[in-house]
């Protein structure tokens, strides 16, 4: 699906009546979580509210198979709080569904019917098919995962899906969940060296039992689930990493064999205490690191990508793509990440689109000269279409405001990189030199001047289009030795167009060391 254009502030104000919104809880094994998503059908979706209740629901499971009364009373204390909390917030559109220790507690059935009755909730219980099945809906509509497998880490199982041209292939969920694995073989606080020794064994047992888990070219691991988000900040924190978010974060074989050791050598209390560690995950903290590094030993790989939507947003994407298509998937996730926040902050539309299109026509003709690839003319387009989005919380240093709302609503599909070079690019799309900031952690060889040299044609183009009226129809640029120039070909009066230019030219010959002149022609003459 793509998302689509708007044509008009009147077509953008009625969509935007349309407005729905709908809660979504995922009953898992370790915790309960609801969260809302408000969308426009076709147009635009946000989460705008989460809660997070650990119920450990799968907690002594293990010896009869039965749900315990604790447990039992933890679940109906939260099915009850997000009932609540739906009426409060008059939300009637509500899914609910029930994972591994609802499908396999003995007595589930009267639990669930108590849910229903006291709070009103029906909760469907999905098999593990279906829980892989949401699970790579969430990891395809948010990373640009095309070959490879999600692996999908809950507290009473994992679900490890192959994905073949994006779509799903072989699937199957394992009774290996982190609070499974943890009360089954981690029962000792500290651990002692013989259970690490029989979980790791276990593990491998199971994951290498899978022939067809195995990587191959260019297929690539992605990595979903609330403890999956837990190492990922355990990381980030261990190496004063400069984003905090989790989502496209790649962990590493070493990465994990690192924290593998480090929490086996802290008691439940000590874990406690590490920088980045939620309190109520560090005693089955252990276990999942363990699984997660087996799973990537399993398969043969040396990294894993981080996914933070799961089968919530699976949810999601079956209800707001569904109905377009046969596979509930975006078209392109890059493109609609871009069009996405953009609706969100109401850009305006027909000067983005025309900033873009003079960017990018400036860019093409100098592709050649300076190198210029396929994948950096993406990243510019994507800045020129957000570049104007800060106006939505005040004009005065809206290139700021853009900059921080691009980075931490986040870009599905975009490395933290990628991300960042946006952000940077709107951030000096007025003014400013071109730098990095605390950001700098995250470049490249070669970035420093490619910013510089994509914020100049942004401002450019920008301030082409001063007056918002389209006045430059085209740009034509001829390259010497040691100047450009620069032929605007106009439909109107130039007279704005040329002088806000002519202030913001210096950022261009700096970055390119070409001396710019620019050149007003009748359009008619194109």
């Amino acid at each position: 699906m793509t998302l689509k254009p708007l044509d008009s502030l009147a077509q953008r104000r009625a969509a935007e009546s349309g407005e729905r919104r709908i809660a979504l809880i995922d009953m898992g094994s370790n915790s309960f979580r609801l969260i809302v998503i408000a969308y426009v059908s076709g147009l635009s979706f946000k989460m705008v509210d989460e809660i997070r209740e650990v119920v450990r629901l799968s907690e002594g499971m293990a010896e009869a198979g039965v749900i315990r009364a604790a447990a039992i009373e933890r679940a109906l204390r939260a099915a009850h709080i997000y009932a609540s909390f739906c009426r409060a917030a008059g939300i009637s559109d509500i899914v609910a569904v029930g994972t591994s220790a609802l499908r396999d507690g003995s007595n589930a059935a009267s639990l669930l019917a108590r849910i229903k009755a006291e709070t009103g909730l029906h909760v469907r219980v999905i098999s593990g098919e279906e829980e892989a099945a949401y699970g790579y809906l969430a990891a395809v509509n948010s990373t640009t995962l095309t070959d490879g497998f999600v692996f999908d880490l809950g507290g009473g199982s994992v679900q490890i899906t192959r994905v073949q041209q994006r779509q799903m292939r072989e699937r199957i969920s394992l009774p290996l969940g982190v609070v499974r694995m943890s009360e089954r073989f981690l029962p000792n606080d500290p651990p002692r060296k013989g259970d690490l020794e029989r979980l790791q064994g276990h593990l491998q047992a199971q994951f290498g039992a899978l022939q067809w888990y195995k990587m191959g070219g260019g297929e690539r691991l992605v990595g979903v689930g609330g403890m999956l988000r837990q190492m990922a900040r355990l990381a980030q924190k261990q190496s004063d990493y400069v984003m905090d978010d989790p989502h496209g974060y790649v962990l590493t074989r070493a990465q994990m064999d690192e924290l593998c050791k480090r929490l086996a050598a802290l008691d439940v209390a000590g874990r406690k205490k590490m920088a980045g560690m939620k309190a109520d995950r560090a005693d089955i903290a252990l276990g999942g690191a363990f699984i997660i590094r087996e799973v990537m030993r399993a398969g043969g790989f040396e990294t894993l990508e981080v996914c933070s939507q799961s089968v919530r947003e699976g949810l999601f994407y079956e209800r707001f793509l569904g109905a377009e298509a046969s596979a509930p998937l975006f078209d392109d996730v890059r493109r609609a990440a871009i069009m996405n926040l953009a609706h969100l902050y109401r850009f305006q539309e027909k000067h983005a689109q025309h900033v873009a299109r003079l960017t990018l026509a400036m860019f093409d003709q100098l592709r050649a000269r300076f190198g210029f690839g396929e994948s950096e003319r993406e990243l510019l387009w994507a800045a020129s279409m957000l570049h104007d989005i800060g106006v939505i919380v005040d004009y005065n240093e809206h290139h700021k405001h853009g900059a921080y709302l691009i980075l931490n609503a986040g870009l599905p599909g975009f490395t933290h990189r990628e991300i960042a070079l946006i952000a940077l690019m709107t951030r000096y799309h007025r003014k400013g030199e071109p730098g990095w900031d605390e950001l700098r952690g995250l470049m490249q060889p070669g970035d420093e001047i490619r910013l510089a040299q994509w914020s100049a044609l942004l401002r450019l183009a920008e301030h082409l289009d001063r007056a918002r009226d389209g006045v430059v129809q085209q740009v034509h640029i001829t390259l010497g030795a040691n100047w450009a120039q620069m032929e605007l070909y106009m439909r109107g009066d130039e007279k704005i167009a040329l002088w806000s230019a002519e202030q913001h030219r210096g950022l261009f010959e700096a970055a390119f060391g070409l001396e710019l002149q620019l050149v007003a022609v009748p359009y008619e003459s194109a």
